[in-house]
């Protein structure tokens, strides 16, 4: 066999690998909501299959051993066909590319409409996933947008909007992600909406990127919440106005001020920092110093959770990830495909960060709670 094609194969390998993964831990959840029981982990298996050996395969069982998956028999060594389809489109290879790879490897054509159908199925779990209810409670929602090519009329770069949460409890959990046709700020209003339609009722901190006005919308919404603006942002909007020579002092001293041990100490560094570069570059400073009691809210919580709080750091490398999935293909062909494909990519990774507490919610959870308590008696 040609090099290209066991190039080919071994991809085709490792993305079934992890669709298959991603759609078991899928199953055990909804097998567990209906019937009850706990999580226990997973067991590894091998299954062979025409295209390679998938080696380590994680299967998830429940602690009351009860749960079975669908995906193949307990005996079975081999997988069909529809699950390697179904895990070629949700990876983000389009149906064109799928067809051509299904027909190299299994010397077989399968049609656009085809494998199509077959991933129909995906919908009705988008339709699900983004209707679901919320936890009235969560310590942090950030808020930002990835950028994408997809296909209307023509090929140009749309926004999904992230919602991401930090429960109650300490755990991560991707919330919903919105289509739009740009970033704007009726987009954000129409997210914060449905999370509030879902259930989300005492929020303590929003963190987002500068869209304008997006605060008071936040408040005619969730009164109480308080409103964090993206430090990494914000330094990034300051340092691609400045020029090439003074970026790296220019970033040192912003990363000195939001790193700074309390809320004091960071407007003393700011200070410092108006003094050496009003000069030079007022206008930008000036839009920092507009904007610093929203970059700084952080401080008024827990000093051992303000790193994870501060900036969009974490959706952000969700976003790459999610990227590294999508960038494969020129563009999307529908909206309905970049659904599915970034519905896959979410429900893996919130059965991961499922079980990932805030770093420093530990040391702070009483205080925490008390936050609670006060704003939300």
């Amino acid at each position: 066999m040609q090099d290209v094609d066991k190039n080919i194969m071994e991809v085709v390998r490792r993305t079934v690998k992890e669709y298959l993964e991603t759609l078991m831990n899928t199953e055990r959840d909804v097998f567990i909501e209906e019937n009850g029981g706990t999580k226990n982990g997973f067991y590894e298996r091998t299954i062979k299959t025409k295209y390679g050996e998938i080696e380590d395969l994680s299967v998830p069982r429940d602690r009351e051993g009860n749960f079975r998956t669908g995906i193949f028999d307990p005996y079975t060594r081999s997988i069909g066909i529809d699950e390697l389809i179904i895990s070629l489109y949700s990876k983000g290879i389009s149906t064109r590319k799928a067809s051509e790879i299904l027909e190299t490897v299994f010397h077989n054509r399968y049609s656009r409409s085809s494998i199509s159908r077959i991933t129909d199925a995906t919908m009705e779990e988008v339709k699900r996933f983004q209707s679901r209810p919320l936890d009235s409670r969560y310590i942090a929602i950030f808020l930002d947008a990835l950028f994408f090519f997809l296909r209307r009329d023509t090929v140009e770069k749309e926004p999904v909007i992230f919602a991401m949460g930090i429960r109650e409890t300490g755990e991560y959990e991707i919330l919903g992600f919105y289509l739009a046709s740009k970033e704007s700020h009726n987009t954000y209003v129409n997210v914060i909406k449905d999370l509030y339609d879902r259930g989300v009722r005492e929020p303590l901190l929003f963190i987002a990127d500068g869209i304008p006005k997006l605060d008071e919308e936040i408040r005619k919404i969730f009164p109480r919440a308080d409103f964090q603006l993206c430090t990494i942002h914000a330094s990034k909007n300051f340092e691609s106005e400045v020029r090439e020579t003074d970026k790296a002092a220019i970033d040192r001293q912003l990363k000195g001020i939001f790193l700074s041990e309390d809320k004091e100490d960071a407007i003393d560094k700011f200070n410092v920092f108006k003094s050496l570069w009003n000069g030079k570059y007022p206008r930008q400073v000036y839009n920092l110093e507009r904007k610093l009691s929203y970059l700084l809210t952080y401080f008024e919580y827990p000093q051992s959770i303000r790193r994870s709080i501060h900036s969009n750091n974490i959706i952000e490398r969700m976003n790459k990830e999610i990227r590294r999935r999508i960038k494969i293909i020129d563009s999307l062909p529908t909206e309905e495909s970049a659904l599915k494909i970034i519905y896959l990519r979410v429900a893996e990774m919130n059965e991961k960060w499922s079980h990932r507490v805030i770093n420093g919610y530990f040391k702070c959870k009483d205080e925490l709670m008390e936050m609670f308590s006060k704003r939300y008696p």
